[in-house]
């Protein structure tokens, strides 16, 4: 049984089907949900991002969200959006002032993380971006 509080989910799917006054009233009646992760220590942004989900990623950045989240296996949400050939998404992680001094949970960059899976033109293109 997981330990996630169904709030969780709920919030995050009201989040991804764009009903974004429930998800305001869910957030004021519910504060910790800013820092609430799931099973696998991820936030509702961190989640939605690696859906390619940039609206539902933007609202929540504008209600205090984190972008330079990580989950429990101390992956930066930016390392995953890159690793998923999201670039639209990258790009605005990255205007939105992403920390692209970030490491992984074994010490890399993201340029290092995407070439140990093997994404050596993703790992180009955001160090053309500035990573």
């Amino acid at each position: 049984m997981s330990d996630v509080p169904p709030i969780w989910y709920e919030f995050r799917d009201a989040v991804y089907c764009g009903e974004f006054q429930v998800a305001e009233k869910m957030l004021r009646e519910t504060p910790s949900l800013l820092h609430m992760a799931n099973g696998i220590g991820e936030t509702a942004l961190h989640f939605l991002a690696v859906e390619d989900d940039q609206r539902g990623v933007d609202w929540l950045r504008t209600k205090g969200f984190n972008i330079d989240t990580k989950n429990e296996f101390g992956t930066p949400v930016l390392f995953e959006v890159a690793q998923l050939g999201y670039k639209e998404l990258c790009a605005w992680f990255i205007e939105n002032g992403a920390d692209l001094t970030a490491q992984d949970r074994d010490g890399r960059d993201i340029g290092e993380y995407l070439l140990y899976y093997d994404k050596s033109e993703m790992a180009d293109w955001v160090r053309k971006l500035g990573a």
